[in-house]
């Protein structure tokens, strides 16, 4: 188990010896908690709150990056796709190609705007660790599990089994990123 301490209002992780919050200021309260990770989620409003508008985010965005692929798909297809109609959303070409649009729409955005169309409706961006803009590279590293659902979900699973940041995706880690 790992000791850690919050705060009280806003969730915050303190540094030891914090005496105010430096997110919201609020007086510190010595507790210390030994936590799972259910448990603090299950504890922590904000982080509860962080995870519902990326997971809203991603749901924007994947929205967003089918319709271009199946645009993108029509446009490509359309001399098969009269000859043969169930070409067009083939089970193998669909996802492939939503795959590889991703691993360009996600680190083109946050390389460019700091967020994606999703993120930057729910008022997420990602930055580097020390708060800094994302590089292309840093950008494609924390978003290459996104070609495919299964590696999102490790991901995702592993970042939050693994970290003691609670807000970073194991490729976040990888990449010294986070989304705020």
């Amino acid at each position: 188990m790992v000791f850690k301490i919050y705060c009280s209002k806003c969730g915050e992780e303190l540094p030891e010896g914090t005496k105010f919050c430096p997110k919201c200021g609020t007086p510190v309260k010595l507790e210390v908690k030994a936590e799972t990770v259910i448990q603090r989620f299950e504890t922590d409003p904000y982080l509860q709150e962080h995870w519902i508008k990326r997971v809203i985010a991603y749901i924007i965005d994947s929205i967003i990056v089918g319709v271009a692929t199946a645009i993108l798909l029509a446009i490509a297809l359309f001399p098969i796709f009269i000859g043969n109609p169930a070409t067009f959303f083939n089970i193998f070409s669909f996802p492939f190609a939503m795959g590889l649009i991703y691993i360009l729409y996600f680190p083109i955005a946050e390389t460019m705007y700091g967020a994606t169309i999703g993120k930057s409706l729910l008022g997420l961006k990602v930055v580097t660790r020390t708060g800094g803009k994302l590089s292309f590279e840093k950008a494609f590293i924390r978003n290459i599990s996104k070609i495919h659902g299964v590696l999102l979900l490790l991901d995702l699973i592993g970042g939050l089994i693994t970290s003691t940041d609670l807000h970073q995706k194991y490729t976040d880690r990888i990449a010294n990123t986070t989304v705020s």
